[in-house]
């Protein structure tokens, strides 16, 4: 793309040694539901402009939002000042993995009366369904992305691809009663299927009401069983995976140092990162650090196959750049109905949504455990609210007693239920 050539061409000029120049495209056509009307038809045009110096190995970045030629020469101006000024380290660098690679899936079927007809339903079904549920809004969206990405080492990679996404918040609430508010997001590369019927959307959904006769656990504190659904175990894998990034690994606070090829968690747990799934409606072909991803085991049957440091942070450990950073997440799917991890529960809770910050370095977590189930003698007996928990990551991921065989399609994401034991459960 001659945008990028010049941008470079404008790096070498003003006195960078190495260079990386990344555009990204985004057109966006929005419609928004809110109040029970579609009231938001929006088109959006924009422009993401990533520029990269390294002068004398000291590195600097700067994103703008303009790609005219004014913007562009100030922008290159701050860079080029801010690289002269930041601190050398010698894992600084550019990709040289050179090659040149086109990515197309592009499927150019926005079509806003479907979009609009499927926001429609969607109203429809879960208001004549549920009218204690409120929905707090509905965003369908159409979006076409195109990415491009440079570097002075030869590198010269571009992606196109669109795709529908949809996010939606509700709660419930009768009279002065009102739930926790609850909420998902899903990929989608066409709108065959209705929108109340994706994903996890009939459960959440259902949930939201059943939590407005949420109640105290009779048992005050006990140590039991946790069955994590698939909404809950994406947010929960991030905290996991952020020990196998650029951060821990370099810093040398990871749970999972000198760990390659061991077995780390339990033997049941298999997790790959799919940056170019046919499973997966979103594609994820390169990173910013101008390498192609690929499809491989991040987990497999408990043993860590791959960290996930980028090329910077590569060359700063001295380890292999991960297959991607942690993009599209697949765990494999387990042999348990849902109904038989529920029986199999002495004591215990479903856990639909966590409300806590980050585990420590050494994994111990607590908080509040949001639009979940209390679980006793193998029965779902209620709702619950005011309900702490507390536990430990690695502990969890290496206790499992089950995951199930069904999994859940968010299109960038596929994840089952999982049941681990040993968690501490709390209430007032």
């Amino acid at each position: 793309m001659e945008l990028l050539d010049k941008c470079l061409a404008l790096l070498k000029e003003k006195g960078a040694d190495e260079g990386e120049v990344s555009l990204t495209h985004v057109q966006n056509e929005e419609m928004e539901l809110k109040n029970g009307n579609i009231d938001l038809l929006r088109s959006r045009d924009e422009y993401y402009l990533n520029l990269n110096a390294i002068i004398e190995k000291k590195r600097a970045s700067i994103q703008i939002n303009k790609i005219d030629e004014e913007a562009i020469a100030e922008a290159v101006s701050e860079l080029i000042h801010n690289a002269e000024n930041s601190q050398i380290d010698e894992a600084n660098g550019v990709s040289d993995q050179v090659q040149e690679r086109d990515f197309n899936n592009c499927k150019d079927n926005y079509d806003p009366e479907l979009m609009y007809k499927r926001l429609e339903n969607f109203n429809k079904e879960v208001t004549a369904a549920y009218p204690d549920l409120v929905l707090e809004g509905a965003v369908l969206e159409y979006q076409k992305r195109y990415n491009y990405y440079r570097n002075s080492k030869g590198v010269n990679l571009s992606s196109n691809h669109d795709n529908y996404f949809f996010s939606t918040s509700f709660f419930g609430r009768r009279n002065r009663e009102t739930s926790s508010m609850n909420y998902t997001g899903i990929a989608l590369e066409n709108l065959d299927e209705e929108l109340y019927e994706l994903a996890s959307l009939p459960y959440l959904l259902r949930e939201s009401v059943e939590h407005l006769d949420a109640r105290i656990i009779d048992n005050k504190k006990f140590t039991g069983d946790l069955i994590i659904t698939p909404d809950c175990l994406r947010s929960i894998l991030y905290s996991l995976l952020s020990h196998l990034g650029n951060d821990m690994l370099i810093a040398g606070t990871s749970y999972f140092k000198d760990s390659l090829d061991k077995k780390v968690l339990d033997g049941k747990f298999t997790l790959k990162t799919e940056p170019v799934s046919d499973l997966l409606a979103i594609k994820d072909y390169y990173s910013g650090d101008g390498v192609v991803n690929r499809n491989d085991y991040i987990f497999a049957e408990g043993v860590l196959k791959n960290y996930l440091l980028d090329f910077y942070g590569s060359r700063k450990t001295g380890l292999q750049r991960g297959p991607s950073l942690g993009s599209n997440l697949v765990v494999e799917a387990g042999d348990k109905s849902i109904a038989e991890m529920v029986e199999s529960v002495e004591r215990g809770i479903i856990l639909a949504r966590f409300s806590g910050g980050q585990p420590a370095s050494n994994g111990d977590f607590s908080g509040v455990a949001k639009n979940s189930y209390y679980v006793e003698d193998g029965e779902i007996k209620y709702p619950i609210k005011e309900t702490m928990i507390s536990g430990n990551l690695f502990s969890l991921f290496q206790n499992i007693m089950g995951i199930s065989k069904d999994r859940i399609n968010f299109g960038y994401s596929l994840m089952p239920f999982l049941h681990a034991k040993e968690i501490v459960v709390s209430s007032r």
